[in-house]
């Protein structure tokens, strides 16, 4: 499903389950309704688990796996845990309105500099289409192909980013190296930490083990690197250390997030904590996507710019040389 999907999906359970009603009832009136493709099949799945007797990550799990994310998991199996199921939708619907604005944003911001890079492509060629030339291919064929190359170049990037992208779920090297790409590194970064105090707050309200919780809150991060921390950390907790200790022991959580965490262990406010630096990196995983967005069209303007004046130069060489050509002959 689509973030936008799931906001709306999600918003819908947590509206239907806040006010008292039954899951199943929940799901057979969503389903009574005209739904998108991908959350009615969503839906059909969870309808089917709930009737086999599962709970309802059971039943995800075993007919919409593919549908959610860790975090999504996480925070649904902390709220029925807890017996707050509509606030871990309310959390999802929330999480996933931030993260299809910023998407949106992105995106908004990358059409003018490609619709300039076409430009740039095919003003140079103007003039093979008014001056005919045997020589070569004409103006069409050029075109044709420097858009496929370009293309071919968007879309290279594009799958390279997603399997890197991937990668970095389970793997904390790839995901350190993509936190430090410029403009994009930080955004990953608080998007990821925003992700992990989510769930850990969920956990912690439904009563669930520490060390528990630290695994729970890993995966959701849709991190390796804050996955591989949240691991040593609970190894640390089963052996007796208290949590901030053993995030400090992983290496991997942010050293004013790590003496957060210690202060509010000791006054006995993890809780909220974990509440506040949610909604602090949610804020501060908006403003480095609107950051991002305002920077990396510069840059596909400067190679806009330098794609044009290479292309100037490469066409007054070519008209200046075979005018020394025939002053030569």
């Amino acid at each position: 499903m689509k973030p936008a999907e799931k906001t709306v999906l999600y918003r819908e359970l947590a509206k239907l389950t806040q006010a008292d009603f039954h899951l199943d009832r929940s799901v057979d009136l969503l389903l009574s309704q005209k739904t998108a493709p991908a959350p009615r099949a969503f839906l059909e799945g969870l309808k089917r688990g709930l009737e086999e007797g599962k709970s309802l990550t059971e039943a995800i799990r075993s007919h919409n796996q593919e549908s959610v994310s860790g975090l999504d998991l996480a925070l649904m199996e902390a709220g029925e845990r807890s017996g707050k199921l509509s606030a871990a939708f309310n959390h999802l619907a929330r999480y996933y309105a931030s993260a299809d604005g910023a998407a949106k944003q992105m995106r908004g911001a990358m059409i003018y500099p490609l619709i300039l890079l076409h430009l740039a492509i095919i003003l140079p060629e103007l003039p093979s289409a008014i001056v005919a030339s045997d020589d070569g291919p004409g103006f069409l064929p050029k075109v044709l192909l420097s858009f496929a190359l370009l293309w071919a170049v968007v879309a290279g990037v594009y799958f390279l980013w997603r399997w890197l992208s991937k990668k970095a779920l389970t793997s904390a090297g790839v995901d350190t190296w993509l936190n430090r790409a410029p403009w994009i590194g930080p955004a990953r970064r608080h998007w990821a930490l925003a992700r992990f105090c989510q769930v850990f707050h969920a956990g912690l309200l439904a009563g669930l083990r520490m060390s528990e919780i630290c695994r729970l809150a890993g995966e959701a991060a849709q991190s390796g690197s804050l996955r591989a921390g949240a691991e040593v950390a609970a190894r640390r907790i089963e052996a007796g250390e208290t949590l901030s200790m053993g995030m400090a022991d992983a290496g991997t959580f942010d050293a004013l997030f790590v003496n957060s965490v210690a202060t509010a262990e000791e006054v006995g406010k993890l809780d909220e904590e974990m509440a506040r630096w949610t909604t602090a990196e949610t804020i501060s995983a908006a403003q480095a996507m609107e950051k991002a967005s305002l920077w990396l069209p510069k840059m596909g303007y400067f190679l806009v710019v330098l794609f044009v004046g290479y292309r100037i130069i490469s066409m007054v060489t070519g008209y200046y040389s075979g005018i020394f050509q025939l002053i030569e002959q």
